[in-house]
């Protein structure tokens, strides 16, 4: 696995994925103001215009430019506004990383997320990509949404630990899977 996590422009059948820019701040921000992605993101409160911009212009630059996290923006192959954003981080084990997502209600129920998540794990675990050895993802039982696009990327939870997490001022029990370089093929 690299030191850093280099930028790299993903494409599948109907997406491009890339680091977010500019044009995507009115998207990031209509995103972060939808309820359901509220409820399940760790997001400032409130969330105005500046956090999107901050989003665009420090948090995901800085990932890249740290090498400790990467963040894709999905969009369609044909043109259109932003879909949402895939993040990979490095996290506390050796080889070993977290990913997050969430997508604005425009996006939702097209099967773009899981297209984008499953190039984004595979480039993540290649050694040729990221590099890494195993990814987590780490969700709040109640958001089955999130738990069914983890599964559908190949994340299992049978061996699943519990964590606690912070959202929104309250410590909750979370749930964490695994995707693991041999359950790709890598």
């Amino acid at each position: 696995m690299t030191d850093r996590l280099p930028r790299a422009r993903l494409e599948t059948e109907r997406l491009i994925l890339d680091v977010p820019t500019e044009d995507d701040i009115p998207d990031v921000l209509e995103a972060c103001l939808d309820a359901a992605t509220q409820l399940w993101v760790p997001l400032p409160s409130p969330y105005t215009r500046e956090s999107a911009e901050f989003f665009v212009r420090s948090y995901c630059p800085h990932g890249v430019a740290s090498g400790d996290f990467h963040v894709w923006a999905l969009r369609p192959r044909t043109g259109g506004r932003m879909l949402g954003v895939v993040e990979v981080r490095r996290d506390e084990g050796p080889g070993s990383g977290t990913v997050g997502c969430w997508s604005g209600p425009w996006g939702r129920g097209h099967g773009y997320m899981r297209e984008g998540l499953l190039a984004v794990t595979r480039h993540a675990l290649d050694p040729a990509g990221l590099g890494f050895d195993r990814l987590r993802w780490v969700y709040v039982p109640g958001n089955d949404p999130s738990r069914r696009l983890a599964e559908a990327a190949g994340f299992g939870f049978g061996e699943s630990t519990d964590r606690a997490v912070t959202l929104h001022g309250e410590t909750l029990a979370a749930r964490v899977g695994t995707l693991r370089r041999d359950d790709v093929g890598g």
